[in-house]
């Protein structure tokens, strides 16, 4: 697996649909070649996901192989007709919500090893885009998305930076539209606030 923290738009066309369908229906007669193609289709995503909650490369490698080992085990499981992409999402954010518990509880912070790393972040704040190649700014701007509550961040990161709707972040994570406009805005609004306090110092 390849961590990329790029956020293609989320496809839900009636072609990708049938594609996705064709490749469960192929893994439940026991075709598991089609099961790496479902991999291919989604773990770009779903680990991109993972580092941009805060987990490091390595963490977010880990967590990605859990996923798909869940969508695998539960294959059998899934409803016809649902949307597949969200029933994945689901299950990504649940495993991402475990890591970063126990992350916190050994202690670990993520954020500072992926800068060190030298990886950049393409993060959208109040409808701004930032090219984050400066490492300063960069680490400044990742320690106020640290400090978010964790509902918080998973809204931004799924509805700013995957391009989810409210519609669908509410369905993935378990809530009300409502609360998912409340935590993004909430989010926003903290992040701007940084955002503007590191660039005024700045100039």
């Amino acid at each position: 697996m390849v961590i990329t923290t790029d956020a293609p738009t989320l496809e839900t066309t009636d072609s990708r649909s049938r594609e996705v369908q064709g490749l469960i229906d192929r893994v439940r007669t026991g075709d598991y070649t089609a099961f790496e193609e479902i991999i291919r289709l989604h773990e770009r995503r779903v680990l991109g996901m993972a580092v941009q909650m805060g987990l490091s490369p390595q963490d977010a490698q880990d967590a990605g192989q859990e996923v798909f080992l869940r969508v695998f085990r539960y294959l059998s499981g899934f409803q016809d007709g649902k949307s597949f992409d969200l029933w994945i999402w689901r299950i990504a954010v649940n495993v991402v919500y475990d890591a970063l518990r126990k992350r916190r509880d050994r202690g670990e912070v993520s954020w500072e090893r992926w800068l060190e790393e030298g990886r950049e972040e393409r993060i959208r704040v109040a409808g701004v885009h930032l090219a984050m190649e400066n490492a300063d700014l960069c680490a400044q701007l990742l320690k106020q998305l640290r400090g978010l509550s964790r509902q918080e961040r998973m809204v931004f990161v799924l509805r700013e930076l995957q391009d989810l709707d409210t519609a669908e972040v509410a369905r993935t994570m378990g809530i009300s539209t409502i609360t998912v406009r409340r935590h993004g805005a909430v989010a926003r609004q903290k992040l701007k606030r940084a955002l503007d306090g590191i660039l005024g110092k700045k100039s």
